[in-house]
């Protein structure tokens, strides 16, 4: 037997067979619900007169070393009525800046700080304090284990801190009551000071009776025998009479954590769909909802989840994620650009240095041919 079968076989073994188990989660502030057929629901679409806003952001690394990273950042955001597009009342759909995070020493600390260089001056009020962007390289919501958090969890939550901000500037002045507000992602807050800007939101949609919402791409939840708790919903689903259509889940757990102010759903938004996402709504809001308020903003979701591309993923967040993605070609054309000023102003020598220190990875890839 070739090894390679060998690998499959181990698989086969360890999970072939697994069952599904109940929602698990080690936080004491989830407390999880067990599975039941009862808690499936069919989406019903009545109408497609919401206005859904989605919001996402794309980045790239310029250049990088252990103590400093330049990153070009796109934010853009887009407004759908059903399947129909929307122009932004006063917006820029996408807003560009570049990202400068430094490491400094302080005392016997090393430090991060960050600079933000937006692509046109007038875009600086759409980004977050840069205070807000000063960690310890310690800082435990950013280290990886118990190594020092690297430089680039610094530049990623600028992005995340400015996504949060962008999307409450789009609550104030794109967006009306009854709106619904989709951010590419769950509504928890982990990274020090992000609390700070979510709360911000939140308070903007509670006053404007903007619907607040995430929805996630990926999951990282299990069950208690180690099964992806989203697989297990949609196993669970083909025992029940809506196994060929389209239904949302819940109740899944009661989140009591006060970073992590969502009620969360599993949602299959397409009947073809071979894909489950988790869906949440900001939990003030949800409270204040009756079943017909929360089936009509899934139901509203679900009719931008049918193109043929991607059916049961919102189309807004395809183009979302589409043009705020930072391509390749960008990135390189960027890095050029960065080395020609660099080069200009006499520091990229210097610069270099430090880049080496990390470019030996590089250098390999070239001469494997990648």
């Amino acid at each position: 037997m070739l090894p390679i079968h060998k690998v499959v076989e181990n698989l086969k073994k360890r999970i072939g067979k697994m069952p599904l188990g109940d929602p698990n989660f080690a936080d004491p502030r989830y407390q999880p619900i067990k599975l039941n057929v009862k808690n499936f629901h069919p989406i019903k679409i009545r109408n497609g007169d919401r206005t859904l806003c989605y919001v996402d952001g794309g980045n790239a690394q310029i250049t990088w070393a252990p103590n400093f990273i330049v990153e070009l950042t796109r934010l853009h955001f887009c407004r759908f009525k059903g399947r129909e597009r929307i122009r932004s009342n006063s917006l820029p759909q996408i807003i560009e800046f570049y990202t400068v995070c430094c490491a400094i020493a302080e005392g016997n600390r090393i430090k991060y700080e960050t600079e933000f260089v937006p692509v046109r001056d007038e875009w600086i009020k759409f980004l977050p304090d840069v205070a807000d962007l000063k960690f310890d390289s310690f800082d435990e919501t950013l280290m990886v284990g118990r190594q020092r958090a690297p430089i680039d969890r610094v530049s990623s939550s600028a992005r995340t801190f400015a996504e949060w901000d962008l999307a409450r500037h789009l609550i104030n002045e794109e967006l009306e009551e009854g709106d619904i507000l989709v951010r590419d992602g769950t509504l928890q807050t982990i990274i020090t000071n992000e609390s700070k800007y979510a709360k911000r939101v939140y308070r903007a949609a509670i006053k404007k009776g903007v619907v607040f919402t995430g929805l996630s791409k990926a999951s990282s939840l299990f069950t208690t025998t180690g099964y992806p708790l989203l697989s297990s919903i949609n196993e669970l689903a083909e025992s029940t009479p809506l196994k060929d259509g389209s239904w949302y889940y819940h109740p899944v757990v009661k989140i009591t954590h006060s970073d992590h102010r969502a009620e969360m759903f599993a949602v299959k938004l397409h009947d073809i769909s071979e894909y489950v996402f988790r869906f949440e709504i900001l939990r003030d809001q949800f409270q204040d909802m009756c079943s017909k308020e929360v089936e009509s903003v899934i139901g509203a979701l679900a009719v931008n989840a049918r193109d043929i591309g991607f059916p049961g993923y919102p189309y807004g967040l395809v183009e979302a994620d589409r043009l705020a993605r930072v391509t390749s070609h960008e990135r390189n054309s960027q890095e050029v650009q960065f080395m020609s000023a660099s080069a200009s102003a006499g520091i990229w020598d210097l610069l270099l240095r430090h880049v080496k220190c990390v470019d030996a990875h590089s250098i390999l890839n070239k001469l494997a041919g990648e």
